[in-house]
Parts: structure tokens; sequence; C-alpha cells
């Protein structure tokens, strides 16, 4: 389990939540199951690493101060055009409490025909913290068209249980769209005309 360094934010002046970035900071929050809302920042860069190694639907350990708390990353609000951490939210959890997260749904392979469409990104699970699966990864090979993967379909490991009827359809095989008229159309013209270029500059070598 990863480990996140952090302290207690202190109210001044000087310690403002712009004055905090500027410094590498992140401000935060955590919260939870018997203790008050607690406001905290942690170093930007430490924060970005840990989530590099380990997927954000995993628990953390938050060491604040000397204490050490495990807790889920709950919300991070990032910077539209730059993408760096601006305010992070942490829920403390119980390791022998099951909650709910959403686990990432991926596909490796090719269809034999058609295009394999996620039409979910992600599924609810009910689990120990301990035992949240990273994603879910769902083979796609030899699929054709009008086939579909339904939750039931995943492989599950033990103690996970599915939030989503196992009935819904998770990946649907779909026919490659065809060109429409004004495509077809847009490349014939790009096609005479870089035949007549060609035509052109062999014409002046001569």
């Amino acid at each position: 389990m990863e480990a996140i360094q952090g302290q207690m934010r202190a109210e001044g002046m000087g310690n403002s939540v712009k004055a905090l970035r500027r410094n590498g900071w992140v401000p935060g929050i955590v919260y939870g199951s018997g203790m008050s809302n607690q406001k905290i920042q942690v170093q930007g860069r430490e924060l970005d690493a840990a989530l590099r190694r380990q997927a954000t639907n995993k628990p953390y350990k938050l060491q604040i101060d000397g204490n050490t708390y495990d807790v889920m990353v709950n919300e991070l609000q990032r910077h539209p055009v730059m993408g760096n951490i601006l305010h992070a939210d942490f829920r403390k959890i119980n390791m022998n409490e099951k909650i709910m997260t959403i686990v990432p749904l991926l596909m490796s392979g090719d269809p034999e025909l058609g295009v394999a469409t996620l039409v979910r990104h992600n599924v609810e699970v009910s689990c120990l913290p301990g035992n949240i699966p990273e994603s879910f990864t769902v083979n796609v090979d030899g699929l054709n068209i009008g086939d579909v993967v339904l939750a039931s379909d995943l492989t599950v490991p033990p103690g996970v249980e599915l939030g989503v009827d196992p009935t819904e359809v998770l990946i649907s095989i779909l026919p490659v769209k065809a060109k429409s008229e004004e495509s077809i159309e847009a490349q014939h013209e790009a096609e005479q005309v870089a035949e007549a270029a060609g035509s052109t500059e062999q014409s002046k070598r001569v």
C-alpha cells in the first residue's frame, strides 16, 4: 500500500491556498467515521509519484504529523490546462469493513469482425479495501459483430461482489462505420488535386 506524507494545514496569511501551491504543496482535507474534517497539505510531487505507482481506486496510508490513516482518494481537483493537482480529498476507511468503489473496465485484443465499443468504462464493486481490483480486463479476440460482453462474463476475484446487474451490457461489437458521402467526395477531390499537381510537376521537369 502506497504512503502519502503530509501535515496539518496551519491557518494564517502565509498559509493561503495560493501560497501553499506556490511552495509545492497541495491543500486537502481528510474526513471519515470517527473524526472531524481535518485540513491538511501534502507535497505535490510526492502525491503525483504515489498516484503513478498505485491506482487511485486502491487504499493509501496517509501519514499526518505522526498519525497514520487508511484512506481512499475521494476526489482530485486538477488544473483544466496544466493538469496539476489543485486540491485532494481523502476519506478515512476501516480496512475490515466492505466499501463500494469503482473499478475501470479495459479491453485487450481485436474482434474477428467489427469494432469493440465500451458501453461502460467502469463498474461498481463491493469488497474489503485490500481486495479492490485495480481493473477488469476483457479479451475481445474472436468476437464478431452483434456479440456483447455482459457483467456476468467478468472474471471477479474471490471476496469481490459486482454492484451491477449480471445481464448489463459492458462491451458491444459494432459494425465499422461506412464513410459518409461527403467524406468520400472530399477524398475524391483531394486525390484529383494531388494528381493534377503531380502532372504539373512532371511537365516542368520536361
